[in-house]
C-alpha cells in the first residue's frame, strides 16, 4: 500500500513538475524581444455613453480605418472623427445599449483587429 502511495505521488509530481515547465516555456515565448507588438491601442471611457475615444499609440499603421459592428456581427453607423494622428473620436450617443466591436484595419492589410466596448 504504501508503494502504491509512493508510485502517486512520484507520478502527480512528475506531472505537476512538466506542467509548470510547459507553462514557463508559454511564457518565455513572449519574452519582450520575441514578442513586439508595436501599435498600442486604447479604447476609453469603456464602457461608454456619448463618444468613445481611440488611441493609436506607436503606431505602424499608415491610413487606419475604423468600422464599429453590433455584437452580431453587422456594420453600424457611427460618427468616426480623426482628432489628430493618433487620436479618433466615435461618437456612440445615438447607439442602442449593449456591447459593440470596432474594427481597425490599415489599407495596406498588414493590420487588422477587432475590440470590443461597451455603450451604456
Amino acid at each position: 500500500m504504501k508503494r502504491i502511495k509512493y508510485l502517486l505521488f512520484i507520478g502527480a509530481f512528475i506531472a505537476l513538475a512538466g506542467n509548470l515547465h510547459a507553462q514557463q516555456g508559454e511564457l518565455d515565448r513572449f519574452s519582450s524581444d520575441r514578442f513586439n507588438h508595436p501599435n498600442e491601442i486604447r479604447l476609453y471611457p469603456n464602457p461608454t455613453v456619448e463618444y468613445l475615444q481611440v488611441r493609436i499609440n506607436n503606431s505602424t499603421i499608415k491610413a487606419p480605418k475604423l468600422v464599429v459592428h453590433n455584437i452580431i456581427g453587422n456594420v453600424v453607423e457611427a460618427e468616426i472623427k480623426r482628432e489628430n494622428i493618433s487620436l479618433f473620436s466615435v461618437k456612440v450617443k445615438d447607439l442602442a445599449p449593449g456591447y459593440y466591436l470596432i474594427a481597425i484595419r490599415d489599407e495596406q492589410g498588414s493590420f487588422a483587429e477587432t475590440y470590443k466596448f461597451m455603450k451604456r
